[in-house]
């Protein structure tokens, strides 16, 4: 995933993961169960060991998360991107996320004018 990178000298346990992208432990299996994110390597001792592309990877997930794309989109990106799906291809979901982000955002816009206008009603009234 060309995504947003985090840069480790070793590979580095689940906890320390969940800690370098700011979020938990849970958070992180849970994107392993649902195919979202590559199940990483394991070191000797069995527990999960994340590279510098494993945490790229989950970086890029948290962004398209925080971005406001669902569960089932981050699926169906993650899917395309095992299948082999081509740049082009990979570039046209990203840009229908982008469309919709802005759409979300034109609206926010909307409610927060229509919030500092009633704000600035209350003001008056209590001038």
């Amino acid at each position: 995933m060309l995504l947003p990178e985090v840069h480790v000298d070793e590979p580095v346990t689940i906890s320390a993961a969940a800690a370098l992208l700011g979020i938990t432990v849970d958070t992180i299996r849970y994107y392993e169960k649902e195919g979202i994110a590559p199940a990483p390597a394991r070191g000797p001792d069995g527990w999960r060991r994340y590279d510098t592309a494993a945490l790229s990877w989950l970086a890029g997930t948290v962004m398209l998360r925080g971005s406001g794309m669902s569960v089932h989109e981050m699926r169906e990106y993650a899917a395309a991107y095992r299948a082999g799906a081509d740049d082009a291809e990979r570039l046209a979901l990203l840009e229908q996320h982008h469309a919709a982000v802005l759409e979300r955002q034109a609206e926010v816009q909307r409610h927060l004018a229509a919030l500092e206008r009633k704000i600035a009603a209350y003001r008056r009234l209590v001038s």
